[in-house]
């Protein structure tokens, strides 16, 4: 009896002690956590005292509050914009959370921006940064040479005839599995869950060829490493600099998972066309009527065999070199078709009816989705790129690190330090109304009208006309004016992909579903610098036959 009262009172102490000694561990992480923070803010790149600051301002407790400030960054955006690019000043994008404070340029030097050489200014530095290259995509060597972006400027145009005949196949598949095939009954959709299940099958067509673009487990493994990158990248936010190595190895590991999934199925791809290749160029009698599949693997290991990377031309290489690709296109893409059908929709029934219009008289003509008829649904591509213009999913767009160690001194004769992010202001240009008229509106045919205006002229007219600035108004045409691809000689080399996938994928829907009018637009809220789409959901049927012009 007596032990049992000495044990329970050694039990009581034991407890009593553990729960004093919580509130000291969790104020010494809430210490070390504010001092951490401290220290990123103070060993940051120093900004020039000359260029203004949005925000609270500099110093202790201003730092602090930009960091707090998760919803103010759109606000300072526009301010900055209105007061200092309509003017040709920079102004610097104050630091939230634990992102970089951007030197955020005018419209008037953003010529000169684009111009500077990459050992000056970096768009690969200032990616591997803000994705967190060093964790977040298996080895830090994918994003500081992005390799694969190298290969797809090469290879992606020249190849788009043969790519698209089979994306085309994939698409009616890819639309139906989701959208359904009941024709009397509405199904609810949400939008962005359709798209995010969608685009990778036929992504992957391109990227991978059939053999793997059809494994659920192989597209379930890419999908979840796009999805480990945006999340390891929004919690790395919070965590300051001096723990990202120890914190970073923890983020890194569902990334390095996914990407051992998915190696499963590409590495024994991957080797089997490596021989198939040697064998091929061996001349091997076997192999003379072998002819090489045009998707990535062979472009990656070609390209890399012409230039002599010898390590690009590696299996575990290729292998991981497919997973920013995929990043790049499932998320992007995605954003990019919810925008475009919520926005149709939006619009009203005339402008679907306008649309369809268009896409059943252009294949009937050319006999179903082919190039020249995709570059011809002028309406089409104009309804997406004015969603891009209206919905642009950051505040700044065409980061560029400076990487020299000299630094660089802006066209006004400030100097910029190394290590300094600069950027453009996208967002705000998108809604300039000294850019475009009533930039506040969607107007599906903004960038149409003049094209089908000039397709009606006589030639005589025509040769009145400057037709090059007419086609600029293209979806993947990048200009000053319109940068959701970037612009220049970094602009995104799958734009053109990206550019016929989604007109292919809302061309089969408008031909093939109704669609019940939206009770209200879906809303949306900035977060940082980024536009958060809430969910939004549509209701659809399968038409009993597809839209014909007698369907009014």
């Amino acid at each position: 009896m007596a032990g049992e009262q000495v044990e329970s009172h050694g039990s009581g102490s034991g407890y009593a002690h553990t729960y004093a000694t919580l509130p000291h561990i969790a104020l010494a992480i809430l210490t070390y956590w504010i001092a951490a923070t401290a220290y990123s803010l103070l060993t940051a790149p120093a900004i020039p005292i000359s260029i203004p600051w949005m925000g609270y301002g500099k110093g202790w407790i201003a730092a602090l509050r930009n960091y707090l400030a998760v919803s103010q960054s759109k606000g300072w955006m526009l301010a900055g914009y209105d007061k200092y690019s309509r003017r040709g000043d920079a102004f610097v994008l104050p630091p939230t959370l634990g992102m970089y404070p951007e030197v955020v340029v005018p419209r008037s030097i953003m010529q000169w921006m684009f111009d500077q050489p990459d050992n000056v200014l970096s768009v690969s530095a200032a990616h591997y940064d803000i994705l967190q290259g060093s964790y977040c995509f298996v080895k830090p060597i994918i994003l500081k040479d992005p390799y694969h972006e190298h290969v797809v400027h090469r290879n992606l145009l020249r190849n788009l005839n043969f790519i698209l005949p089979e994306i085309a196949q994939e698409v009616p598949s890819a639309v139906t599995n989701i959208y359904g095939t009941d024709t009397e009954q509405w199904k609810t959709i949400n939008v962005m869950d359709s798209f995010m299940e969608m685009i990778p099958g036929i992504t992957n067509r391109m990227l991978v060829g059939p053999a793997l673009c059809h494994k659920r487990k192989y597209l379930d493994a890419v999908t979840g490493f796009t999805t480990d990158v945006v999340r390891g990248q929004a919690f790395m936010l919070i965590v300051p600099k001096a723990l990202h190595p120890i914190v970073g190895t923890l983020i890194s590991l569902p990334g390095k998972y996914h990407y051992w999934l998915s190696s499963r199925f590409t590495l024994p791809v991957i080797k089997q066309r490596i021989s198939d290749i040697t064998k091929k160029d061996a001349g091997d009698p076997d192999y003379k009527d072998w002819t090489e599949p045009k998707d990535f693997f062979t472009w990656i290991y070609r390209t890399a065999q012409a230039e002599g990377r010898h390590d690009e031309m590696q299996p575990e290489r290729i292998a991981k070199r497919i997973l920013p690709l995929n990043f790049a296109s499932i998320h992007t893409t995605s954003l990019t078709g919810y925008e475009a059908i919520v926005e149709i929709l939006n619009a009203g029934p005339d402008v679907v009816r306008q649309l369809r219009e268009e896409v059943y008289r252009i294949t009937q003509e050319e006999g179903g989705c082919t190039r020249a008829g995709l570059t011809r649904m002028y309406r089409l591509d104009s309804a997406i790129r004015e969603s891009q213009r209206l919905s642009p999913i950051a505040l700044t767009f065409n980061h560029r690190k400076v990487v020299a160690k000299e630094g660089i001194v802006l066209p006004d004769g400030t100097h910029i330090k190394q290590g300094t992010i600069i950027s453009c202001p996208w967002m705000s240009m998108a809604s300039d109304t000294e850019i475009y008229d009533k930039p506040g509106e969607y107007d599906p045919f903004r960038y149409s009208r003049p094209r089908e205006a000039y397709e009606a002229m006589t030639p005589e007219e025509k040769a009145k006309v400057n037709s090059l600035k007419l086609k600029q108004g293209g979806m993947v045409t990048t200009s000053i004016q319109h940068l959701a691809f970037g612009h220049g000689r970094h602009a995104c080399p799958g734009r053109f992909f990206v550019s016929h996938e989604l007109k292919m994928i809302l061309s089969y829907m408008l031909l093939n579903y109704d669609f019940k009018p939206l009770s209200e637009k879906p809303k949306k809220i900035w977060v940082i610098r980024h536009l958060i789409p809430l969910p939004a959901k549509i209701e659809v049927r399968r038409r009993k036959s597809p839209w014909t012009p007698a369907d009014g």
